[in-house]
Parts: C-alpha cells; structure tokens; sequence
C-alpha cells in the first residue's frame, strides 16, 4: 500500500494559502472512468481534479499536465456533497447548506477554455448546471444515485429524503418519517431498498416499489452519539449486506455491518477510538485467501472490502471474511475524515478532512484478484435484480372472464374477409398483429390488451412524371396476406414537396413534461407581402438525411402550409421515445418504438409497460414525434400530422386528430391538451368533455413577427416552456424571456411577462411555484437569465422607480387573468405599500373607489361593479387590510379617512 497526499488539491485561495489554512472539504468523488476526481467544500466552490498527476509523479511534474479542470461557483453555502452519475458520469450532483438546493451538472463540450470571474484559474472544462432541484428546506447532507442511474436520492437535515427522477429530475418522492437530521444515504444495488441513517439514532429501510418502509434498525444506535456531521453508510456490491456509520457496541465506536436476509446487525467492525463517520465499499469484489481456514491453504473464497473514516482521524479497510482490518492508516489528517470514495477499478481509495486536504490510499498488491462482474451478477440476481415481477390470478371474475374471451365465437365469414383472418379462431390467443419487427424486437407476450385488432395495410404506389415536372402517384392498396390486387385508384392527387425528416436517432429519449418543448427552432417570415413557394418548404435544424416513405409522399399540402408565416422545426425521429405516465406511480412507462423500414406500414408501435412488464399496445401507421401523458390520459403526435389520445388503460378516447400539419409541441395538464403545429398553430382541447378552448390560433405574434420588415425567412425566437393553467388556457415563455398568454374573448395575446421589468425592485419577488402561476413565471424567468442590455438598466434610478409600479400593476393584472387569487392579494399588498411611498394620491384615490364600489363605482353604465375579485376576494374586506398601509403616509390621511368611513 501507499500513500500520498497531493497537496495542490485545496479549496484555498492564496491568501488562504499564504496564512498556511485551508477550507474543510466535505465530500469527495471519483468519476466512473477514473479520470476525474470532484471535491466539495466550505468555500461553497465544487472542484474537478485530474487524476493523472495524483497517480503518476512525472506528470505531476509536467507543466503542460493541468491538475485543476474546472471549479463551479453556483452554491451559495458550503457543500456538503458531490456525487457522479454511474457508468458514464455524464451528471454531477452536488447538494449545499445554505441555499438548500442540489445542483446537477453537465459538461459542456463545445464549450473552450475560459477563465474564472475574479480569480487566475482557468477552465480547461465547463460544467454548466442543467438542473437545480429545490424540496429540502435545510442543509442537504448526503446524495445517492441508484445503481441504474434510474433515481436520485437525497437527504438533509429538514428529516426528509427526497427522490428524483435520474432523468428529468422530476421528485418522485419526498419521505419525512425520519424524526431527526437525515445524514446517510444508499441505494440497494439490487434495486429493491433505498437506506437512510438519521440523529434520531435509526437506519430506515424503504422499499423502492411503493416507497414504504421495511425495517427500522436500533439497536446499534441505541447509545450513538449525536456529534457526527455525516453518517454515511454504504451497500455492499453484492447487496447482501450494508455498513452502517456511528455504531456503538458496548462502548466502542464501531460501524455495524446489517444483514439483508433478517435486518440483522450481528457484526460490528471494532477498531477506531471516535465515532465513525464515513463508511464505503469497494465497488468491486475480491478473491482473498486465509492459510488458517478449514479448507486448507491456497483455497481462495468471494470477499467485498469496506473502508471506514472515523473522528480520530484514521482510516481502516476492512475485508469481510477477517476479523481484523487488513490495514489502518493512522493520523494521516489533523481532522475528522468526512468521506471517502474508490476507484472505479477499486484499487485507490481517495479520503477528505475537516483539515482540507485529500489522501489516496493506492492498493496494488493487496487487491489484485478481481472477481468478474458476472459473478456479482449472479449474486445480485438472488436478491431479484434485472428481474420483472409476476402478475398473479387475483379474483374469480377475473378467472371467468378471460375464459369468456378464450372461447370467443367466431367472426362472420364477412368479417373475418375484411380482418383478413381465418373465420374460426377457437381457443386461440388474443388475436395480436403480425407486423414487421421494430426496435427492439417486441416481448413474446400473450396477455396484452391491444388497442387495435384490424391487420395493417402496405400501400404500393405507382410514380409518373407529367409534362410540366409534376410528379403524380397512383396509390394500390395490397393487403399483407392475400396475394391478390386491389383495382388501382383512378384518383391522382399532385404532389406538394416536402422537407424531409431528420434521420431515425439512434438511441432513446426521455421527455420531460416540464422542459419537452424547449429550445424548438423556428422560422419566420416577415410580414410585409408573402412568401415565395421555395420559403415555404424551407425548415431550420432539419436536414435531409431521410427520405420520406412513399405513403406520405401523396398527402397534399393544405394552402395554410403555403400561406403560414411560421415553420417550426420538426422534431427528430427517434428509434425510442418514453416518459413517465402516472407522477404516482414512476414504474409505469409509455415507450414508442418508431422504425426505419420503409416497406412495413407499420411505423410505430405504442407500449405503456410496469416495471418492464407491457400493459397495453398500439401499432400506428406514422412515425411518433412527440408525447406527452397524466393521470387522466396519454397522446402521441405523429409524422403524418395526426394526434391519438388514450386512456391510462389504452382505450382510445377519440378518433385520430388530424391537423393541418406536423405536431411539434405536445404538452398536457389534467383534461387539457395542448399542441402546437410545425405551422404555428397553437390547439388546446378539453379531450375528456370533447371541447376546444384554443382553436388553431397562430402564435407568430408571439415570435415577434410584427418586427421583421422583409419577405425572407429569419430566425425567430423559440418556445422555451410551456404551463397549462386549470382553465385550459397555456402560458409560453421564449427564449427572448417573454411569456405570452392567449385571452380567448379579446382573441389577442397578451404579454405576461417581461425581462424588462429586471429593473423592477419587485423582480423575483413570489411564492413558491406549484399552483401559483405567477410564481412559476418568476422562477423561470430569473433560471433563463436576461441579456447583459437588461442588467445595464440597473443603474437608471429614475427608471427605477416608475417601472417598479408598472411592474407590480402588470403583476396584478396577470393574476387577475390567470384566476390566481392568493396571488391577487400578494401583489396588492406590494402595490397599497408602493402607492404609500411614492405619495402616488391619483391612483391611491382610484384604487379605493373601485374598492368601495357605489356610489364611488367608476362608469358604472358600462361596467357592473362586482363586490369580489375573481369570485373569492372581498373588495370591502380588501379595502379595510390595505387601508392601514396606505396611512402610513400621512398626506394620505384625509383619502383614507374618506374611505374608512365607508366600511
């Protein structure tokens, strides 16, 4: 073994330096490919090392060997964790102690070398945040990523646990059944438990399928004390047993080693003189052998390493088949050891001290007979990993009704021609389609419930070439299994070309509900006289690297195509599209599977599955773009420019929806859905009640097209984000940080919000998000940054003043619209308390008259006065809270002596 401290890894600065102190680190990572190392500390700074001068000298030596990547400044407290992603670290999560927000960071790789704002470090590598993720209310202490990369687990010291999607980052799940500061955390890698340690001297066990507890393990605990900033435990890479930090044993420190098979803490590693702090396994498994064992010398046996960091400054690596560590590397801190972390090829251990400097313990001989990760497998596949679970027989009806539908009666000869099918199909299965293959290979299921049962149609088509360069099609439908043609149609229609759509990607794509239209390209045409025919078809961030099937090839294009001053960019085709279809319940997945093949009519096969199992399936005859699911019901927008709409359990709720073009923006909330079109047409239905609240409103007045002043296409600003409000009506915010809002009876949009008002001293100033829509504009506001124009406004105090009222009488009048009265009533308090400083008497005046209503009421032959606002505020009640704000201006007096007496 060997160990060395490089002593360039620090979180001080030079003064820091040259007074000889150092920052506490808090938590250390190693990257899944070892090249990395990501440390956390008390400067609220995470910092991304190079491994290779830490484990090679020469290069350490090397000048041109940059040592320090990259340092990110985003917290605004110390951090207390940093943790990799698995497999291809492509996230960093990190979590901090005073701004209670973890932070998920991501490369970016187009991004060149720059230097850091007040400071003589470079980036040599950007890592920019792609998600804050805010729920815990206090210090976040420890995170966790599943082993699958499927969940995000966090804790703090708010007693909560929090779960993420590892995807969309979207909380699962937030448990608060801890009753003090949650310190530890770690996922099963079986995946079936998710542990956490706890000051109320606890280990809770949580079961992942339904987030319920499973055990509460005490008695190691009983006598722990409470002074361990951390209790880090850790899960064994076999998942047959965990290690628990800050264990007493009699009146030793130990840490308790807890059985999986009965919650049982029979062992107890004894060695450090304070409590332990961090516990962690090595990620891979060894082959150790002991001379003194019964089968004899030489006979070697599976074993996991577990490293444990204590207050009394040591670390000791323990070996789970010897009583004994194998090794104990004492005083090599002047501090507590707050975390450690292996290599990913487990033969480095890297540690970090409340003293702020990093040690790497280097294992060369010790841990040399890797076992193979088929083995491990083959032990985790005991405890169920990679396994879906079985559906059992529940009730007798159920029993008799699937042998109702075994003994189903045969169709009539007349309809079993137009299926395509044999008359008598006896005892058979459900009958399921025969289609190509796709994307992966569809499962060899019997039981799914299909929601189609009609054989799918090849179209042939036959091609001429008229005189004056049209191109016509002659459509013959042949069905799949009969040999024998339809008559060929005698109805041409002429061919309107059409971009071709992006290449199939290869791979899969996770939608995200809150962020699935961000960023879509679009174009616009200025509206001084139209377009020409060649700008129509023109597309930005399409490229022509998929020729259309032949099927689609003979639709014509409607003149609104022709005529439309907005293209939105068209959406890849994807292999494989999936998003989440109940928020509760995470296990249950609507996956597309779209194909390149472009002889099959099939196009794309819909499958909503549990835990891997398939539920229910579609097969549709156009490839899917986009789709969007909840509670209430699924969509999926395809190719061809149709939208299907089904219910959680895959009854179609409508006929296809046919729209003039391609849907790029699918988005749903409750009842409603909501599409925009590659043409710029925006739709919200009421798909439950078969109603429309939004019907093909174009949104280039959204896009700015009122600006442009030629004919040629320009880039226009995109669709960053989209909310559905309870009425239907949906909020768009884009990327030139404006949001937008359609008001149905003045068939207008209104602009809701501004980075503009950025010089507003009430900028930012708002509930927290959730069902407060102004909120939520406010928080996405301030995430998308405003241009460097804005901020150069910051220093015009007079402007200051006068848009600081204009922006809370906007705000006002945006909750009034968007039917948000705890909102209403917010802004209202800010405006009473303006108008008292500013001495603004003329408004103050008119404020209170239409408080009071009669005989004060203005116009009231044209307007009717109302005693509430938005049904639920009282004007009067609203008039008496506001009224004593307003007097603390005393040159308001006799306007507010005038009003009370009306009360």
């Amino acid at each position: 073994m060997i160990i060395f401290k490089p002593d360039w890894v620090s979180h001080a600065d030079k003064t820091q330096e040259a007074k000889g102190k150092k920052p506490c680190i808090y938590s250390i990572h190693v990257h899944p490919d070892g090249t990395r190392l990501a440390t956390g500390g008390l400067d609220g700074k995470v910092r991304i090392w190079n491994t290779e001068p830490i484990y090679d000298e020469e290069a350490e030596k090397n000048p041109n060997c940059n040592k320090l990547l990259c340092t990110m400044t985003m917290h605004n407290g110390a951090v207390l964790c940093v943790r990799w992603s698995n497999h291809d670290g492509h996230y960093l999560a990190s979590g901090s102690d005073n701004d209670n927000v973890i932070i998920v960071w991501e490369k970016d790789v187009n991004a060149k070398v720059s230097s850091i704002f007040g400071s003589t470090e470079i980036n040599y590598e950007t890592w920019k945040p792609v998600k804050y993720l805010r729920g815990h209310e206090s210090d976040v202490q420890d995170l966790a990523w599943s082993k699958d990369n499927k969940y995000l687990a966090s804790c703090g010291v708010d007693g909560h646990v929090i779960v993420w999607d590892g995807k969309t980052f979207e909380q699962i799940k937030k448990i608060d059944k801890h009753e003090g500061f949650v310190k530890g955390i770690s996922w099963d890698p079986a995946g079936k438990y998710l542990a956490s340690q706890s000051d109320d001297k606890m280990v809770k066990i949580w079961r992942t399928y339904d987030w319920g507890l499973e055990t509460n393990i005490k008695n190691p605990f009983v006598n722990a004390p409470g002074t361990t900033l951390f209790r880090r435990l850790s899960w064994s890479p076999d998942g047959c047993h965990f290690a628990a930090a800050n264990a007493v044993n009699s009146i030793k420190c130990v840490a308790a080693i807890v059985s999986r098979d009965d919650w049982n803490a029979d062992i107890s590693l004894v060695g450090h003189k304070l409590p332990v702090e961090v516990t962690c396994f090595n990620p891979k498994m060894f082959y150790m052998s002991d001379d003194n064992e019964a089968n004899g010398p030489g006979e070697k046996s599976v074993s996991s390493i577990c490293a444990l960091g204590s207050q009394d400054r040591s670390i000791s690596i323990w070996v789970t088949k010897f009583s004994k560590p194998i090794c104990v590397a004492a005083d090599i801190f002047d501090n507590n050891v707050y975390d450690l972390a292996w290599s990913p090829d487990g033969k480095c251990l890297f540690a970090c001290s409340q003293d702020g400097t990093v040690a790497c313990l280097q294992f060369e001989e010790e841990l040399s007979d890797v076992v193979p990760e088929n083995i491990v497998r083959e032990r985790l596949e005991r405890y169920g990993y990679g396994k879906d679970q079985t559906q059992l027989l529940e009730t007798p009806i159920q029993l008799e009704l699937e042998q109702t539908t075994d003994t189903e009666p045969a169709l009539p000869p007349r309809v079993a021609d137009l299926m395509d099918g044999n008359a008598s199909i006896g005892n058979q299965d459900t009958p399921m389609i025969e289609a190509p293959p796709l994307t992966p290979a569809p499962p060899n299921i019997t039981n799914i419930s299909s929601s189609t049962s009609q054989q799918p149609t090849i179209l042939e088509q036959k091609v001429s070439i008229t005189k004056d360069g049209k191109k016509r099609i002659q459509p013959i439908s042949l069905n799949m299994r009969t040999s024998t043609m339809h008559s060929p149609s005698t109805v041409q229609a002429p061919l309107i070309q059409t971009q071709p759509m992006n290449h199939i990607s290869q791979g899969s794509s996770k939608i995200n509900q809150a962020d699935s239209a961000v960023n879509v390209d679009t174009v616009v045409i200025g509206n001084k006289r139209p377009a020409s025919d060649e700008e129509v078809n023109e597309v930005i961030g399409s490229k022509p690297t998929r020729a259309r099937p032949n099927w689609l090839d003979s639709a014509v294009a409607p003149p609104i195509v022709q005529k439309s001053l907005v293209k939105m960019a068209l959406p890849k085709v994807k292999t494989v599209l999936s998003t989440g279809l109940r928020p509760e319940d995470p296990t249950v997945v609507m996956e597309c599977h779209n194909t390149e093949d472009a002889q099959s009519s099939v196009r794309a096969k819909l499958v909503v599955t549990r835990q891997g199992t398939p539920i229910w399936m579609d097969y549709l005859s156009s490839a899917i773009l986009v789709m969007t699911s909840n509670a209430e019901f699924c969509a999926a927008g395809c190719e061809d420019g149709s939208i299907h709409v089904y219910s959680p359990a895959g009854r179609r709720i409508l006929p296809a929806i046919v729209l003039e073009s391609t849907p790029v923006i699918l988005q749903s909330h409750h009842q409603w859905l909501v599409c925009i079109t590659a043409t710029g047409l925006l739709y919200s239905w009421d798909v439950l009640n078969v109603k429309s609240r939004i019907d093909g409103v174009s949104i280039a007045p959204v896009l700015q097209v009122a600006q442009l002043e030629t004919d040629k296409t320009h880039k226009a600003p995109s669709i960053k984000n989209i909310r559905i409000q309870k009425s239907g009506l949906p909020i768009l915010l884009t990327s030139s940080n404006q949001a937008f809002v359609y008001h149905t009876d003045m068939r207008v949009w209104l602009r809701i919000s501004d980075a503009w008002y950025i010089i507003s001293e009430f900028w930012g100033s708002a509930r927290q998000a959730g069902d407060h829509p102004l909120a939520w504009l406010s928080s996405r506001m301030s995430a998308y940054g405003v241009d460097r124009s804005m901020h150069m406004l910051l220093d015009v105090s007079a402007a200051t003043k006068v848009v600081t009222l204009s922006h809370i009488e906007m705000q006002l009048a945006v909750a009034a619209l968007l039917d948000s009265p705890t909102e209403y009533k917010d802004w209202m308090i800010y405006y009473a308390r303006r108008l008292s400083e500013e001495n603004a008497k003329n408004k103050v005046e008119e404020l209170c008259k239409w408080l009071t209503g009669p005989p004060y009421a203005p116009f009231p032959d044209i307007v009717k006065w109302e005693p509430t606002i938005l049904g639920k505020i009282s004007k009067k009640e609203l008039l008496a809270e506001i009224l004593p704000l307003l007097a603390k201006n005393r040159q308001l007096q006799r306007t507010v002596a005038e009003f009370t007496s009306c009360l």
